[in-house]
């Protein structure tokens, strides 16, 4: 098992590396945060300020100069066929600012067969063009047929409040259960309200945009079911961001702490072999059939102020009850015997008994335990 793991963080890091690297360019985080349907270049320097990394918009010279200028890269919409030369493609390509190619969105949903979705592969790859391409998916399990046809996958949920949130977290898992571990996955997540896109749902549900607990929640699920990125929906599309300031206040809060706790969200993802309990039978299973909480034990190699080098548990509430919630550590050095359990950012420890932690975990609530594990650098 160890040989497999380190080959999965030896492929894992090439993967982001080369993204990474001037033929693919990504950001130098390796946790790349975006947002989707920003016009204007002027909005730049806030977007940027408030975290981000990434923009969702046009293949222009203009766009992609400003995001440079700003310090963002751009996941560029790809020019209708026609719409641009081979030559103008390449240079377009070339430029340090471009991040990747949008091939298509949501074709599942549009039935947009995966044929005609790999014939514009090719003809992008044919054009010259270098850099990663992108789709994105609305159903998970669709990444079986549309998946490996990208380099990148891009799945969008949007389940607040006419599904379960718990929806959320799992079609990301069926995205990476399809591509295998090592492929970049990237979640994007809801942050407009329905009412924006009147006639699309048809549910007797009161409309809603999500509130900060739920932006938070979804964010660590992305991180927890192997997102290696997340995108936000939207900042000034259909729905206007700045016509919702008690939003846009809570999206720049979650964002800021993804950014104070970057290396727990590069964290690798490690075999666990979990034992967990929930005090009420009732409330170990969600809305989706799959566990109440998800917990993932993940590994931090390069760490920060905030989160010291180590091995810490994630523990999220994917529901909106409160659940009593019990696990056993995984093997620790034996000179953590007795030691306390730290709670990451809570200003608490919890004791272990007989090698078990229980703690209480309210509506959507998420708890970081660690390091299990130190690391020296």
């Amino acid at each position: 098992r160890s040989s497999m793991t380190l080959r999965h963080s030896i492929l894992t890091s090439l993967a982001l590396a080369l993204l990474a690297c001037g033929c693919t360019s990504l950001p130098k985080r390796s946790f790349p945060v975006g947002i989707y349907s920003v016009p204007s270049t002027a909005d730049f320097p806030e977007i940027r300020q408030a975290g981000f990394d990434v923009v969702v918009g046009p293949a222009t010279w203009d766009y992609l100069g400003s995001a440079g200028q700003a310090g963002l890269k751009v996941l560029a919409n790809l020019p209708p066929p026609g719409g641009r030369s081979p030559d103008d493609l390449r240079k377009l390509d070339a430029h340090p600012a471009l991040w990747a190619w949008y091939l298509i969105d949501e074709p599942d949903l549009n039935s947009v067969p995966p044929a005609q979705v790999r014939m514009s592969q090719r003809q992008l790859r044919e054009s010259g063009a270098r850099k990663p391409s992108a789709l994105t998916l609305y159903q998970g399990y669709e990444a079986l047929d549309y998946g490996n046809i990208t380099d990148l996958l891009i799945v969008d949920r949007y389940p607040i409040p006419w599904l379960a949130l718990a929806n959320f977290g799992q079609h990301i898992n069926m995205g990476r259960l399809a591509i295998g571990p090592d492929k970049p996955l990237f979640a994007v997540i809801q942050a407009f309200d329905w009412t924006a896109y009147p006639g699309m749902l048809r549910t007797p549900s009161s409309l809603r945009p999500p509130v900060y607990a739920e932006l938070r929640c979804m964010a660590y699920e992305a991180v927890a079911r192997g997102a290696n990125g997340i995108f936000f929906y939207e900042f000034d599309g259909q729905w206007k961001m700045r016509e919702h300031p008690e939003l846009w206040e809570s999206l720049k809060q979650v964002v800021g702490e993804i950014r104070a706790r970057e290396p727990l969200f590069q964290g690798q993802r490690l075999w666990w072999a979990k034992e967990h309990d929930f005090a009420d039978p009732a409330f170990a299973f969600n809305a989706a059939l799959e566990s109440s909480i998800t917990a993932t034990l993940l590994r931090v190699t390069a760490g920060n102020d905030s989160v010291p080098a180590g091995d810490y548990i994630l523990a999220i509430n994917n529901t909106s009850h409160e659940i009593q919630y019990s696990f056993a550590l995984p093997p620790r050095p034996a000179s953590s015997a007795g030691e306390t359990l730290r709670v990451l950012g809570e200003n608490r420890s919890l004791p272990p008994a007989n090698n078990r932690v229980g703690d209480t975990f309210a509506a959507y609530a998420i708890h970081v335990y660690g390091p299990i594990h130190s690391i020296t650098p």
